[in-house]
């Protein structure tokens, strides 16, 4: 992975580096290596950062894709970069300002869901996030304007994740709507029964979802002691919603911690939602006071995603 390091000037101030400069650089890496053996399709993306001592630096990074059929274990060209910043300067005390994203496609697309996840646990809501297309056209938005009803441990370590878990746990009620609060009780009692897993995580999730006919599937979570290896707990409810495709709707979708804090599903499992028609299903979580929020709709929650609905 490529770096670059601007120094602090000491006669004057720091000439900002533009937009158009780090979508030039994007595209330069996106055209020097071999598109990925099973989607055919680059993406590189070029992370810019501020260190304490105002100067900034840059790190590359592309996607990389296994060579075999099990294309979950692809790599995002943002979560490579991010690995790197971690390891090197995030440490430090630096910070991440500029997000670039290019692709072969030739209208820009934003990260998807996996790597906004990841950058909203990570980088402030501020950072620009810039998509850019083969043409060299490019769009850009703020973080907090991707990723909708982000994660309340947004940010944490494990030790603080679970101190405000129990914190919240004090403060959070059930939701008064009978569909949501029936998914609710069921899911809370299930992330409650999953004590074994507290091994790998202290944190354990399970969803429920409630349909018209009154039906409530519910699903906990699989954890891996490979983190990577863990199925949400919503992603594992799909199967139940497919199966009474054309018989009853899913009306709501609850996650649910063994706190009792319910969140938005996490990023994998909106995205095959919307990807396998489930877009319009509503979704409910409490916020950083431990209040509910308005539902909303799967596919509000990402914004600025209409690649995803291909099905």
């Amino acid at each position: 992975m490529a770096r670059s390091r601007s120094p602090k000037q000491k006669n004057g101030p720091v000439q900002p580096v533009t937009v158009e400069e780090d979508v030039k650089a994007s595209h330069v890496l996106r055209e020097s290596y071999a598109p990925p053996l099973q989607s055919n399709f680059r993406v590189s993306a070029v992370l810019r950062f501020q260190r304490k001592d105002g100067s900034e630096g840059t790190i590359e990074a592309v996607n990389a894709e296994p060579h075999d059929a099990n294309i979950r274990g692809a790599i995002c060209a943002e979560r490579a970069a991010m690995c790197t910043f971690q390891k090197t300067e995030a440490q430090n005390g630096a910070k991440i300002t500029r997000v670039v994203c290019a692709t072969d496609c030739k209208d820009p697309i934003y990260p998807g869901p996996l790597c906004r996840e990841f950058l909203t646990s990570t980088c402030s809501p501020q950072a620009e996030i810039v998509a850019t297309g083969a043409d060299g056209k490019w769009v850009s938005q703020p973080l907090r304007n991707l990723l909708t009803l982000p994660s309340l441990y947004r940010g944490r370590s494990q030790k603080d994740a679970t101190t405000l878990a129990a914190d919240l746990a004090q403060k959070v009620t059930a939701p008064e709507e009978e569909s949501l609060a029936t998914a609710y009780k069921e899911a809370l009692t299930l992330a409650k029964e999953q004590k074994g897993q507290t091994v790998v995580y202290p944190l354990v999730f399970a969803a429920a979802v409630r349909f018209e006919d009154g039906e409530v599937a519910v699903a906990s979570e699989l954890k891996g002691i490979e983190y990577g290896c863990t199925v949400d707990a919503v992603s594992l409810l799909i199967p139940a919603m497919q199966r009474k495709r054309g018989q009853s709707m899913p009306l709501v979708v609850v996650q649910v911690d063994n706190f009792g804090l319910a969140h938005a599903p996490f990023a994998a499992a909106r995205s095959l939602l919307i990807e396998h028609g489930f877009g319009e299903v509503a979704i409910a979580a409490h916020g950083e006071d431990g209040k509910w929020l308005a539902a909303m709709k799967v596919k509000e929650s990402l914004p600025h995603a209409d690649f995803l609905s291909i099905f």
